[in-house]
């Protein structure tokens, strides 16, 4: 299985529109300031991750030093992992209000299973 990740720096894709509302001191009208203006892959190196706002570099820059982001020809893009479903944790639940009707059937979260 892969899933995307939404890094800082990595590019916006179509949606172009939320860093900037979220982020409108830095964005100016260009939209290119948080994916150093390639909405499909992003910065393509670590130094560009100096475009995007200070609460957001560090984000971009773990894309480099533990993603290791183009390490293999990019191929790093979407990683493979191996999940499961766990019961929605406790501080999830406390902040939307609610949970899924079939969570007591899953196990609890738990970093070492």
């Amino acid at each position: 299985h892969s899933f995307d990740i939404q890094i800082p720096g990595a590019g916006q894709g179509l949606f172009t529109k939320g860093c900037a509302r979220q982020f409108p001191k830095t964005a100016h009208g260009d939209v290119g300031a948080f994916d150093c203006g390639s909405n499909y892959g992003g910065c393509n190196t670590k130094e560009g991750c100096a475009r995007l706002p200070e609460e957001l570099r560090s984000g971009c820059e773990w894309r480099y030093d533990w993603l290791r982001w183009l390490s293999e020809g990019g191929q790093t893009n979407n990683p493979y992992v191996k999940f499961r479903r766990v019961r929605c944790p406790a501080q999830l639940v406390e902040i939307s209000g609610s949970a899924p009707d079939d969570d007591a059937e899953y196990p609890d979260v738990s970093l070492t299973a």
